[in-house]
């Protein structure tokens, strides 16, 4: 398996493409200079040492060096087995609201991209839990099961804007139901569903859910990504400007205001806690030090290791396409009689 320590250099392999045109440029006006100075028949007459080949072949040897040159330095790396390699962690699932409601602005910029930040600085805290996401408003599904590629939750995480899902409303209850299914019966790890939520349930059933997944060893915490005193919940257009405020049926503008009662229920029939956000999201912090504390299972995660750098092998190729580029003549040699 080959992989590269610095992928993103890999682009700089586009100005080959520009400097090979030059090449060919060049050889082009070569001919034409050639064309106009004399016939072509008389061209090897009037100038025997004349070698346009061999011009030729240095410019793409020197192109071709650079190009090896650049994959050096890029840090080409080599897998050179599978392993099984030892882990231990706890299951989590994050449950994300992703209603209309979380593009309120009593945090900044926004309730959603607030929680999405602070979960990204969770994930870049934990070493060997597997995470499942679970994204909800109106409907819940499992969008990423458990699994130990953070990068892969944050990807499919930062894809979710309110409006995605294309039912509206919150429906808690089939999240808790759904991020049930995500965790695997047969774990010996402490199951943990993170429910990140404004509270606002359009539906119920949701402290019987909890009560469920109690029974299933699993500890719900809940995090209130609302204020207390709530804020409008902006109507946005394609370019993403605000262009007004969702409106009651009465005319007046709708408030989304924290449900804090409520997830204080769903945490209390689980044995977990509930946090009320903050702007500095130290809430989120103390979540990570209640994951540390629980019990963690075992496992084994096969995976490549062992990865051996071999940047020396474009380099030397390219080394050894200059020593040629510099030992082809740019003149042929004089014939003596």
């Amino acid at each position: 398996m080959i992989r590269f320590a610095k992928p993103e250099l890999l682009h700089l392999l586009w100005l080959v493409i520009p400097l090979l045109f030059l090449i060919w440029l060049e050889n082009r006006w070569r001919q034409r200079a050639m064309a106009q100075w004399a016939n072509e028949s008389l061209w090897n007459t009037a100038l025997p040492t004349r070698a346009p080949f061999n011009i030729l072949v240095k410019r793409l040897f020197s192109l071709a060096a650079l190009a090896l040159m650049i994959l050096a330095v890029a840090g080409p790396q080599v897998g050179t087995r599978l392993i099984n390699v030892t882990r231990e962690g706890a299951d989590i699932a994050i449950a994300l609201d992703c209603s209309q409601s979380m593009q309120a602005e009593d945090f900044t910029p926004n309730r959603m991209q607030k929680a999405r930040f602070e979960i990204g600085r969770l994930l870049g805290k934990l070493r060997g839990d597997r995470v499942a996401f679970v994204p909800f408003a109106g409907v819940a599904f499992v969008q990423v099961p458990l699994t130990l590629d953070y990068s892969a939750v944050m990807s499919m995480m930062n894809a979710f804007e309110p409006g995605v899902i294309p039912m509206p409303g919150t429906a808690i209850a089939e999240a808790v139901k759904q991020a049930r299914r995500a965790f695997k019966a047969e774990s010996k790890a402490q199951k943990i569903l993170l429910l990140i939520t404004d509270g606002e349930d359009h539906e119920s059933g949701v402290i019987e859910q909890a009560k469920e997944a109690a029974r299933e060893g699993i500890i719900i915490i809940t995090i209130g990504m609302a204020s207390p005193a709530g804020a409008p919940i902006p109507e946005k257009d394609r370019q993403g400007r605000i262009v007004g405020y969702k409106q009651e049926r009465g005319g007046g503008t709708v408030i989304s205001r924290l449900n804090e009662d409520l997830l204080i229920k769903i945490a209390q029939a689980t044995g977990g806690e509930y946090y009320r956000a903050t702007p500095s999201g130290d809430e989120f912090h103390r979540v990570y030090e209640r994951i540390t504390g629980m019990d963690k299972e075992k496992f084994e995660q096969k995976q490549f290791t062992d990865y051996e750098d071999r940047f020396q092998w474009p380099l030397m190729a390219a080394f050894l396409l200059i020593i040629i580029e510099e030992w082809i003549p740019m003149h042929k040699r004089r014939r003596t009689v």
